[in-house]
């Protein structure tokens, strides 16, 4: 009997866990709602809010002393990068005796951005600017009784900048770009640039292309101009010339550089010495 109670008992607990984490998705997936008072709330000051989450803000008619006479939000969620507006909608507006005006600001010491009164703006939404808080005053208007007044508003934030997903989506352009770029180019490269290849030719030695060799005349070169002597004619020169040596010639007997400046002529002399036939070839020598 004990042990059936114990396993009911854990069964109970089990279900509760459940349960309660169950909750607790739900409240994070969908979000959740709170209701404030003015009159009864007076230390809602900058509520966070973000897109999974609202917030109404309600007047029964009750006193609401100079403490308690707003309520703010502050647009807010998990990146601190992203950015909200925050909008108020009017659920109802009843006020039969004029008593009751709210003003909507951005700041304390602000301007005001709407008045809702029971002539204008009392079904209308309104949304600030983004990055913005949102000041919910409550005024009585010429000290009237606003016991007869019921209202009831809803505050939302709405996400108007995605960090996270904004900076995706540029490094995904970015990194896309790139891929997309190189893949261009390879495929560009690859049609473009590539050669096909030519086919090797073997050449006969017939079609082997030889160089011509330069006639080279033999040593001592000829004058083209040059008449062979005839065969009478002295092989050696009859000018001021020093005499040719022969085939014996024997080094010894070569003049001193002396001599050789001493037998050379001025240049004053060279002008008055005739042309004189040129030195014989090698092949008359040797004959």
């Amino acid at each position: 009997m004990v042990h059936v109670y114990g396993m009911k008992m854990k069964s109970t607990q089990g279900i509760f866990r459940w349960t309660f984490i169950a909750i607790l998705y739900l409240t994070e997936t969908y979000g959740y709602t709170v209701t404030y008072e003015f009159g009864k709330d007076c230390s809602v000051f900058l509520e966070d809010l973000d897109e999974n989450r609202q917030v109404y803000v309600e007047y029964n008619g009750g006193d609401v002393g100079i403490f308690c006479n707003d309520i703010s939000f502050d647009g807010k969620g998990d990146e601190i990068m992203d950015e909200y507006e925050l909008c108020v909608t009017p659920q109802y507006f009843k006020d039969p005796d004029c008593a009751v005006e709210l003003e909507y600001k951005s700041s304390v010491t602000g301007g005001t951005l709407r008045s809702v009164t029971c002539t204008s703006n009392y079904n209308e939404k309104f949304c600030g600017a983004p990055e913005k808080y949102m000041f919910i005053y409550f005024k009585e208007r010429n000290g009237k009784d606003t016991s007869s007044a019921r209202f009831k508003l809803l505050v939302t934030a709405n996400k108007v900048f995605d960090y996270g997903s904004t900076v995706g989506a540029i490094a995904g352009g970015v990194i896309g770009g790139i891929v997309f770029i190189t893949l261009v180019t390879g495929v560009v490269c690859f049609f473009v640039c590539r050669k096909k290849p030519t086919q090797g030719r073997v050449l006969s030695p017939s079609q082997t292309v030889q160089t011509p060799m330069l006639n080279q005349q033999a040593y001592p070169y000829t004058p083209t101009n040059y008449q062979q002597p005839s065969m009478n004619a002295n092989p050696y020169p009859t000018a001021n010339y020093s005499t040719p040596y022969s085939a014996g010639y024997n080094m010894q007997s070569q003049p001193q550089q002396g001599q050789r400046e001493q037998e050379q002529p001025d240049v004053g002399e060279q002008g008055n010495i005739e042309a004189a036939a040129p030195p014989p070839s090698y092949d008359d020598v040797m004959k």
